[in-house]
């Protein structure tokens, strides 16, 4: 396992950005006395990152490392390298030395935190964040690091975080179903498949790009998917496959909701993930608008961006 860095300098600017300040405030403390700081040969401020952090606790002031005491350095490389340079590994190994010691809360308020901060697109908080730990988890399963319990805490804490996000969102006055006309989709995985939170991403994905979202949650018969989909006129119709689901399942499924297809209700219909096996040419014909496997949130907003509301944005 990479060792995480415990020694950060921060500029005058991330500093103000971690206490909530404008930048010339950090600049006339430092030149006040009240923080420490050292000077580059070009000139340039560097505050140390512990300097930092006990300076915001004689203020009294609360910053996003607050809740990570006594690792904040740590805290603040992972969020750093993933939201400045794009790196999501400083991030899944921290969270995985935390789950070793059994410390999920943590782990939630790390996630939390990135999910919060609008630094990177909701996509990539799913795809690199997410599922990228999810897979990290799964490695360090087969190397005998975790137990499956270890894994199940894991995915219920990247759940509380997804549902906590769309909470808070709900809290702000933000109301996913608000417009009238927005477009109809449901969502859910394929009976088989216990873990659904790829299919959680997914919906919550959806609503941030203006659709109305019925979410059928994990373990759901394909029948039900066609039933839902007719009662509710939706548009796209989402089913999350699970490790175990081959591509015969997938065929099963098109043949049978093709059979249930009404043409006065057309909808696209996606599956997400990897089916085992290889498939056979025109295992995915059907009457339906199109019918598409895609392996990632980011594919399924391209796939979707069409039909995105002008005034909405994933993010």
């Amino acid at each position: 396992m990479e060792r995480l860095r415990t020694k950060v300098a921060l500029t005058s600017s991330e500093t103000a950005e971690l206490l909530s300040v404008h930048p010339s405030t950090v600049k006339r403390w430092c030149n006040d006395g009240l923080l420490a700081f050292d000077t580059t040969e070009g000139g340039h401020r560097r505050i140390q990152l512990d300097e930092a952090v006990a300076f915001s606790k004689r203020r009294g002031i609360r910053t996003v490392l607050t809740p990570f005491a006594p690792y904040e350095p740590h805290a603040w490389g992972a969020l750093s390298a993933a939201q400045q340079e794009g790196s999501f590994r400083p991030l899944h190994t921290l969270v995985l030395s935390w789950a070793l010691r059994g410390d999920s809360r943590r782990v939630e308020q790390l996630y939390t935190a990135l999910g919060r901060s609008g630094e990177i697109g909701f996509s990539t908080f799913c795809d690199e964040a997410i599922r990228g730990l999810m897979e990290r988890v799964g490695q360090a399963w087969v190397d005998g690091r975790l137990r499956v319990g270890d894994e199940h805490v894991i995915t219920q804490v990247m759940i509380d975080v997804l549902l906590r996000l769309r909470q808070e969102r709900l809290d702000e006055a933000y109301d996913p179903y608000a417009n009238g006309t927005a477009r109809v989709a449901v969502v859910g995985t394929l009976e088989g498949n216990q873990h659904h939170l790829g299919s959680l991403c997914i919906r919550l994905l959806l609503e941030r790009l203006g659709w109305r979202v019925h979410y059928l949650g994990p373990d759901v018969p394909a029948d039900d998917f066609g039933l839902i989909q007719k009662g509710r006129a939706a548009d796209l119709m989402c089913i999350s496959l699970g490790p175990a689901h081959s591509v015969g399942d997938v065929a099963r499924t098109v043949t049978l909701l093709g059979s249930m297809y009404d043409r006065s209700r057309p909808y696209r219909l996606v599956f997400g993930g990897a089916p085992t096996g290889s498939p056979l040419e025109g295992y995915l014909d059907g009457p339906f608008e199109s019918v598409d496997i895609l392996d990632s949130c980011a594919e399924l907003a391209d796939k979707i961006d069409a039909a995105r509301p002008e005034s909405a944005e994933a993010q």
